[in-house]
């Protein structure tokens, strides 16, 4: 018995050195196809139609992370034999996965075989049906084969799966792309049922961004007493100038004490609002106190007041109001806006220069943003300060006509100067 289970020990022992070397070999050659690839792209798609790695389950694990990008400028008859090699090794080591089908879709539309190309999608997208990307890309097959409805009804599924995904990019009408945004949404739910609330916010927005107010309102029907809805719908009261409808609705937040003090804190900010613009002065500032008691950690009282404060014409007042806002949410795009150009009317300009400087480290990728710090820093005379903004700016953006207007201005000022 002891025999026995030497043996039996000694065989374990040489099957993992095994399957060990198996794996070193396996990643040695992905590293070394990888390392190619980095360096000259047809010289490491070459290497990947020729090497003893796809052999190997561990190369083929690491491959699934390459895609068509890392090919670059590798040319089209040497691509084609790689993702054809590839995707075939794929399917043999890892059928479950849609990456082997992916790839060898990716062949066949590279010898513009769209028609096999759509089986190959078909099938990767029973294996992950919640892939964006094979979605976006069957769109993309579908739209040059003339089903536009199907391929809309795909990229309407990828934005309900992944919002904001563009990858490939598929160029539509403002029609086909408000189409695909409302399905989006409402397919959403479906894929994230415990999100049905947030959902809903979403689409009545979009509904009611378009003109659509009566099918917004529908959309938030089925949530009618969830407090966020509730608060949607008093800002749409007030929006429409609706003032006392506005005020109805929140006093279901803030007469329950059963809901959390930062909703009903948030509910008394918005009753100040429409009460001052009801003609309320005092009953605005009473509950804009009542949000500050409720929740002094929240900006939202601090905007509120600052807004009544804005509507007196004290705009320093409003300035310290923003600035507690503001160190309750730093991140806030919105809110720093709001501050640079409360200062500006408060003259304080280095509140202001202060708040856009810090808008535009927050979000980089705005020419917006950073064509209102330009200008800020151009009307205080800072020209060294614009020109340094303005040239980074430019190099990420050179055909932002803001950013080239206000590079011809400083050009006309520092030449006055």
């Amino acid at each position: 018995m002891i025999r026995r289970s030497k043996h039996l020990l000694v065989v374990l022992t040489a099957a993992s050195a095994v399957v060990a070397s198996i794996d070193c070999f396996g990643w040695l050659g992905w590293q070394s196809v990888s390392g190619t690839l980095a360096v000259n792209s047809e010289a490491g798609a070459l290497r990947l139609n020729t090497t003893t790695g796809v052999y190997f389950p561990s190369f083929i694990e690491r491959s699934r992370r390459l895609s068509v990008r890392d090919l670059g400028t590798a040319s089209r008859e040497v691509v084609t034999v790689a993702l054809g090699r590839l995707g075939s090794r794929q399917l043999f080591w890892f059928g479950a996965n849609a990456v082997g089908f992916t790839n060898l879709a990716l062949q066949s539309l590279l010898r513009d075989q769209s028609d096999e190309a759509l089986g190959y999608l078909g099938q990767g997208l029973s294996r992950d049906p919640t892939s964006p990307h094979l979605h976006r890309l069957r769109a993309l097959v579908l739209a040059a084969h003339g089903d536009l409805d199907g391929a809309l009804q795909d990229l309407a599924i990828a934005e309900a799966l992944a919002p904001g995904y563009r990858s490939p990019r598929m160029e539509l009408t403002a029609e086909n792309e408000r189409w695909v945004r409302l399905q989006g949404l409402r397919l959403r739910r479906s894929y994230y049922p415990r999100q049905g609330t947030r959902i809903a916010l979403d689409l009545a927005r979009e509904l009611k961004r378009d003109g659509d107010e009566v099918a917004a309102h529908k959309v938030l029907a089925e949530f009618r007493d969830h407090p966020e809805i509730r608060l949607e719908l008093a800002n749409w009261a007030v929006q429409n100038g609706d003032y006392l409808g506005a005020l109805t609705i929140l006093a279901e937040i803030t007469d329950r004490r059963g809901y959390p003090r930062n909703v009903r804190s948030r509910a008394w900010s918005q009753a100040a609002v429409a009460r001052e613009l009801a003609g309320d002065p005092e009953g605005a500032s009473r509950a804009a106190e009542a949000a500050l008691d409720l929740d002094p950690r929240s900006p939202a009282p601090y905007i509120t007041l600052a807004g009544l404060a804005q509507n007196r014409g004290d705009a320093e007042a409003a300035l310290a109001h923003l600035r507690k806002a503001w160190g309750m949410a730093p991140a806030d795009i919105g809110l720093l806006l709001q501050i640079a150009a409360v200062a500006e009317r408060a003259e304080k300009p280095a509140d202001a220069l202060l708040a856009l400087g810090r808008a535009v480290e927050l979000q980089p990728e705005s020419p917006q943003i950073i064509a209102r710090l330009v200008a800020l820093q151009l009307r205080n005379g800072r020209y060294t300060e614009a020109a340094v903004t303005l040239s980074g700016a430019l190099d990420r953006f050179p055909t932002d006509p803001e950013l080239l207007r206000l590079a011809e201005r400083l050009r006309r000022d520092v030449g006055i100067r």
